[in-house]
């Protein structure tokens, strides 16, 4: 057996990696990888890494502290965690730097699979939609876009005139736009920004615009397939600048200050409210599956489950 530390397979691992995968997906792994995976295995070789040590140091990460500092790590960067240590260690396995027959390992389940979504109710929608149309513009029509169509907001930083079929009451997704934070082999940290195919093959997809945003989008059109929505000129706006500006707009309505990300939630739990079909509101939002919105979307109330039980008094 190789006497190869888990750093040393670690950083072989990536490099592997990084032929396959997005270079926004290369960033993530680099930074789970140096911020919280590395970190727990010091200097720890290859071969002593055993069921017991890894299950020790795998508990560390789903427990309530950070390696570094008190902030709980979130759902989503457990889950991030989770499947880049597995395929590391698959990799390690297949390399015969880690006995495979040593390794016998069990990861947690989610801790919080019912986490509550943040949407706007009914009248901060209104609110919102009446802000924007009085004080209409290239950025403040952003909001609009994403509350109407539940699109990301690097999609949204990203969508040229181009995207946009008035005629035909369309947007395409194919792109978002991101900055990436990179790390080199000095260990600097660096940044650039990245416009490149969108999440998963899932979120390429066509959208149909309704009829206020077909009036606003018209009102702000200009004929230049290469200017940016958000900004009507051929420069992007970031979404780091983008978000600036929207919290900036919601400090001066009367609603509560959510994310940017609360636009998309409240799209698509108006859609589920108003009876659209799960498959078109999941296929909107460029979900992989239908069973990705109906697990995080479709909560029934205690009265729909009550008709649903009520149902049986109707056989007899």
């Amino acid at each position: 057996m190789s006497r190869f530390t888990f750093k040393e397979l670690a950083e072989e691992w990536i490099q592997f990696q990084k032929n396959f995968i997005k270079e926004s997906t290369y960033c993530t792994y680099v930074i789970q990888m140096k911020n919280h995976i590395i970190p727990l295995f010091r200097n720890m070789e290859c071969d002593e890494i055993t069921s017991n040590t890894l299950q020790d140091n795998i508990m560390q990460l789903f427990g309530n502290k950070r390696l570094q500092g008190d902030v709980p790590l979130s759902d989503k960067t457990v889950r991030d965690i989770t499947v880049i240590l597995k395929s590391c260690l698959k990799y390690g396995m297949q390399k015969g730097y880690i006995s495979s027959e040593r390794i016998n390992i069990v990861f947690p389940s989610n801790r919080n699979k019912c986490t509550k979504i943040e949407t706007y109710n009914v009248k901060e929608q209104q609110i919102i939609v009446e802000a924007v149309l009085s004080n209409l513009s290239s950025q403040s029509n952003g909001i609009l876009l994403s509350l109407y169509t539940g699109i990301r907001i690097g999609e949204l930083c990203a969508l040229k005139w181009s995207d946009i079929d008035l005629t035909n009451r369309t947007i395409t997704i194919s792109k978002t736009l991101q900055r990436l934070y990179f790390k080199d082999v000095q260990g600097k940290n660096y940044t650039k920004v990245s416009i490149s195919s969108p999440k998963t093959p899932n979120s390429i997809r066509e959208i149909p615009i309704s009829t206020k945003l077909v009036q606003t989008l018209e009102k702000l059109y200009i004929n230049n397939t290469d200017a940016y929505v958000l900004t009507n000129t051929e420069k992007y706006i970031e979404p780091r600048t983008y978000r600036n500006f929207y919290a900036h707009f919601m400090n001066n309505l009367d609603v509560r200050k959510l994310k940017f990300h609360a636009l998309r939630h409240t799209f698509a739990t108006r859609c589920i409210e108003h009876g659209a079909d799960y498959k078109s509101i999941s296929e909107i939002l460029g979900h992989a599956n239908v069973n990705i919105t109906m697990n995080f979307y479709v909560h029934p109330s205690i009265e729909q489950k009550r008709k649903c039980v009520e149902l049986m008094d109707k056989i007899n």
